[in-house]
């Protein structure tokens, strides 16, 4: 019974030998170790650009409640990884912003990434009309960018308009 025409039933089975199975094995973590750095790379940008869209979406949105209230208002970057977004209440009516003082319904914003182009303390204010102006009320060019290459990873904010880019090194070209 255990024979069948003069063969073995255990020399006809099926399946993998360890030798198979390690080359398989060897061939997937070659695999990983291409990829997880490439795959590193691509979550970077993606973040980066996340991260410039969404200030981006910020500063839009700030001059667009301007204009629609009539009220103006603000950012003021607090340090590369932190902004705040808010409605300007100009308590003594000089037309100049005073400091913290003059913020109501603020909203803090954490960022993963440092940005380069302002400096602590700065301030873009949006005139009910939509410009964009520093503290003084000066008209005022801002540039904002990660430092990292990614298709966006930049702003311009010019007194009418705010663009995103790809920062080439020394300035934003924009998109």
């Amino acid at each position: 019974m255990g024979q069948k025409g003069g063969e073995s039933l255990y020399l006809s089975h099926g399946g993998f030998s360890l030798v198979e199975l390690m080359v398989v094995v060897v061939i997937i973590v070659i695999l990983l170790v291409v990829a997880i750095p490439q795959l590193s790379k691509y979550i970077k940008k993606y973040n980066v650009e996340k991260e410039i869209t969404m200030i981006y979406g910020d500063l839009s949105n700030q001059r667009f409640k301007s204009m629609n209230t009539g009220i103006p208002q603000g950012i003021r970057f607090n340090n590369p990884k932190k902004y705040t977004a808010f409605t300007f209440n100009d308590k003594n009516y000089n037309l100049v912003y005073d400091g913290v003082s003059e913020e109501a319904d603020a909203k803090n914003v954490d960022l993963k990434y440092s940005l380069d182009g302002p400096s602590s303390g700065t301030v873009i204010l949006f005139d009910k009309s939509g410009i964009a102006r520093k503290s003084d009320w000066g008209l005022g060019l801002f540039t904002i960018y990660i430092n990292y290459p990614a298709k966006y990873n930049c702003i311009t904010i010019s007194s009418s308009r705010i663009k995103m880019g790809e920062w080439n090194g020394s300035s934003c070209e924009v998109k």
